[in-house]
């Protein structure tokens, strides 16, 4: 599903029928896709979807366009006056509006982009949900605004023309991929997470109705707490699957705590065997399958995996690169796609995620490493300065032991984001090193950790590990795992549903005390002790891994990747962009052949994805 939309001020061009017509079939994916579209002198929406549901209405007072899928319809349509129900969502949320004007949002449970056009006070309003699983970009002009779920489809309205936002290169380069509000082209931007717009008479302002809270006031025992947090679990997979039968309804499996305890639920919930799906590689330091069938076994579901490798991979690339709008540098997207295409081919129609788990429960690697660091700030100061540091840096010529403790101590005493973020591309290397001369003049940003930098700062939370969750939830999941996972299933023809980003589940992740996240070096510990019944014993001991991609492997070992690679990289016209040297690709590449782990391979990824992006999207040539 996807949306978009123009609306004017008097006197301005008005919205013609054609210009509307070719926004939307932009952002058709598929050719069993239906679309729909409503026109009045100074607005007008579309909408485009391969389910066939209605998502516009249009009274005397309103226009509204929405992708949305709403888990308390029936609660919203019985807080309605009189006696007044439907099952349109676009209808429903006109009726909010007018009862409640803007402030019906915050009774929004589900994920939704919407747009409403008040015609008797010319104002537009546009919206995301808590988390940003629908999305919605836009341009405001002189006297005019244009939205869509995609850019692709404000360009169809010759209204803004196609120009490569500099700054925000760099930060895809730095951060795999464009964090919000920026995106790749210059004028245009993402609505972040849980805020809304308001535009009339040619000025916007964006208002941010939702964040993630950490007040840690949750006072209860360990064990009521874990018992709470399963109810709520529960709860959550409940709501945001109630309505799809069970035949056209499946499960991610990677074999994690949070695919398998979703499944575990949803099993739990319906008193049936649950349809769950698995990508593996035969590469067995990145193979999951193990892990997927064992919680498949545990749980009786109907299990359908597939092997994943190089040949696949490399007819996949440009589907992937043509469907993403920016550049976007997660190589498992790719995985995640033939994991949903999996489930299509199998009659799936909704499918149900397990992300955000790490991110309000403390599941991420770099969150029990952070605490290794930290212990050493936990000695008194006078006596770090006075007498560890003197003594571990008075020797001149250290043996390789001493230089460990140097290294874990300069570490140790560099602050967040720069900690957190030391593997970056951009902070492992030199920023001069890699870029080309034009972008170190007009990044418009000295300080290329300035986007992660200003939301550890706002945090609302005042532990360091809450602090570095909510940085996660915006910048992991908000910009990079969720476009994930929805464009993905976007293409294969299937709609995603995350329980675990239900809002009122994230609010109470947000009250429970840090210590109940991270203990000591154990990650989820009231996770893991309220699933502990759940889930068998083996998934709840093994290391996080997911869907990801050997990509880093692949393109040193495999001649057809690597081929691809070289090809594009060392083509002179890569380098009329001025986005990176030359010189640094090749460096890159000495370094991927010379270490036998994946890192080099998967920064070579970026660079990769980076030109095909341009080509695709900027030169309008087949990736």
């Amino acid at each position: 599903m996807a949306i978009c939309g123009i609306t004017v001020t008097p006197g301005v061009r008005p919205v013609e029928r054609g210009v509307l017509d070719a926004m939307m079939s932009t952002l058709l994916l598929r050719p069993d896709s239906a679309s729909g579209s409503s026109i009045d002198p100074e607005a007008g929406f579309g909408h485009v979807s391969s389910s066939g549901i209605a998502s516009i209405w249009s009274t005397a007072q309103v226009l509204v366009v929405c992708d949305a899928d709403l888990y308390n319809s029936d609660e919203l349509n019985a807080s309605l006056r009189g006696n007044w129900t439907t099952s349109n969502h676009a209808a429903l949320l006109a009726a909010l509006y007018l009862e409640n004007g803007a402030e019906f949002i915050h009774r929004l449970r589900g994920a939704f982009a919407l747009a409403i056009w008040d015609k008797q006070k010319k104002s537009l309003l546009l919206a995301v949900d808590r988390f940003r699983i629908k999305p919605l970009c836009y341009a405001v002009g002189s006297g005019d605004i244009v939205f869509a779920s995609h850019p692709r489809a404000l360009f169809a309205s010759r209204r803004i023309e196609k120009s490569v936002n500099l700054k925000a290169i760099v930060q895809y380069l730095n951060f795999t991929a464009i964090p919000a509000p920026y995106t790749a082209y210059g004028g245009v931007e993402k609505l972040p997470q849980g805020t809304y717009l308001l535009w009339s008479d040619g000025q916007a302002r964006t208002i941010r109705y939702w964040q993630m809270t950490y007040p840690e006031d949750a006072r209860s025992s360990t064990s009521q707490l874990a018992e709470e947090l399963l109810d709520r679990m529960e709860e959550s997979v409940r709501v945001t699957s109630a309505e799809i039968l069970s035949p056209k309804l499946g499960c991610f499996l990677s074999g994690g705590t949070d695919s398998s305890s979703i499944t575990g639920l949803l099993t739990r919930i319906r008193q049936s065997p649950v349809q769950t799906f698995s990508v593996g590689f035969s590469e067995q330091r990145f193979n999951e399958l193990d892990y997927a069938q064992t919680a498949s076994q545990y749980f009786g579901a109907h299990h359908v995996q597939s092997v994943l490798g190089p040949d696949e991979v490399l007819k996949t690339i440009p589907v992937i690169v043509s469907a993403y709008d920016e550049p976007f540098g997660n190589a498992s997207a790719l995985p995640t796609y033939h994991c949903q295409v999996l489930a299509r081919e199998h009659g799936i129609d909704v499918m149900l995620a397990g992300d955000g788990g790490d991110e309000l429960f403390g599941g991420n690697e770099r969150y029990s490493t952070d605490q290794i660091y930290q212990v050493y700030q936990r000695i008194p100061a006078i006596l770090r300065r006075r007498l560890v540091e003197p003594l571990a840096f008075g020797f001149p010529n250290s043996a390789e032991a001493i230089r460990k403790i140097q290294r874990y101590i300069r570490r140790a005493n560099t602050g967040h984001p720069e900690r957190y973020c030391e593997w970056l591309l951009l902070q492992y290397f030199e920023p001069e090193q890699v870029l080309g001369p034009k972008m170190l003049l007009r990044n418009g940003d000295a300080d290329l950790l300035a986007v992660p930098r200003a939301l550890y700062r706002a945090a609302p939370a005042h532990s360091e590990l809450n602090r570095l969750l909510y940085v996660d939830a915006q910048m992991t999941l908000g910009d990079n795992d969720i476009p994930k996972v929805v464009r993905t299933g976007e293409l294969a023809g299937v709609s995603v549903r995350f329980p675990y980003l239900d809002h009122r589940l994230a609010e109470f992740s947000g009250r429970l005390p840090v210590h109940l996240k991270l203990r000591g070096f154990e990650k989820r510990y009231l996770f893991k002790q309220a699933t502990r019944q759940l889930l068998p014993r083996e998934i709840l001991r093994k290391k996080k891994h997911g869907f990801g991609l050997p990509i880093g492997l692949w393109l040193r070992s495999d001649p057809k990747l690597r081929g691809m690679a070289e090809e594009i990289l060392f083509d002179s016209r890569t380098y009329q962009r001025g986005y990176f040297q030359r010189s640094f690709i090749e460096q890159l590449f000495r370094l991927m052949d010379g270490d036998d782990k994946t890192f080099f391979g998967d920064l070579l990824w970026l660079f990769v994805m980076l030109e095909l992006w341009h080509r695709h999207h900027l030169e309008g040539k087949a990736a």
